[in-house]
């Protein structure tokens, strides 16, 4: 074999693992390449598919808050009309019973029903509750200022009558406007009235 053939053939020897390390090389990096391309167009797609999504959450989440937002108001009016003095009166008279205990019962009762629905304030305005919490605290001096007129014998008649007397005399009842504010705010926030 002549000398260019034999340095042909080292040549040849010592240059192809190169030449195959280095076409191994390129192979991997362009499926390394690829790869990184299909994540960047996955991500891409979660991304435009979520971006999508999110008014649709947002919608159904102020579906939710919506409704109970109705279900608070709705809940806090039933509440400011079940402690409505002469509500109040006609659903817990009980003529036989003294009027510091009918004056106790009456308090109490106000107290309770408050409390049943104290978490309703996450769904108002501070506003609303605000003005709910004063009505309950108007009914709750209706009651003291007419207990304090009743005589030591006096019975649930009388200071039923008393109450009777102080409501009469107010130009609209302590729960009225608080009912009027809570239909008000929730016709402007929920129904946009």
């Amino acid at each position: 074999m002549s000398n260019e053939v034999i340095l042909f053939l080292k040549g040849a020897v010592y240059i192809s693992p190169a030449i195959a390390l280095f076409g191994s090389a390129y192979y991997f990096s362009n499926k390394w390449f690829d790869v990184q391309q299909d994540k960047l167009k996955l991500k891409a797609s979660e991304q435009q598919q979520a971006a999508r999504m999110i008014p649709s959450a947002s919608k159904e989440m102020n579906k939710d808050l919506m409704a109970m937002q109705v279900d608070a108001v709705q809940r806090l009016v039933l509440f400011l009309e079940r402690i409505a003095p002469n509500n109040m009166i006609m659903r817990l008279n009980n003529p036989g019973l003294p009027a510091g205990a009918f004056q106790a019962k009456l308090l109490e009762t106000v107290r309770q029903e408050f409390e049943h629905n104290l978490a309703q304030q996450i769904y108002i305005s501070p506003e609303a509750w605000r003005i709910t919490k004063n009505s309950k605290e108007e009914v709750l001096k209706i009651i003291n200022m007419s207990a304090t007129k009743m005589a030591p014998t006096a019975m649930a008649n009388d200071l039923s009558r008393g109450i009777f007397e102080i409501t009469a005399q107010l130009e609209h009842q302590p729960t009225e406007a608080a009912i009027a504010f809570l239909k008000d705010e929730l016709n402007k926030n929920v129904f946009h009235a």
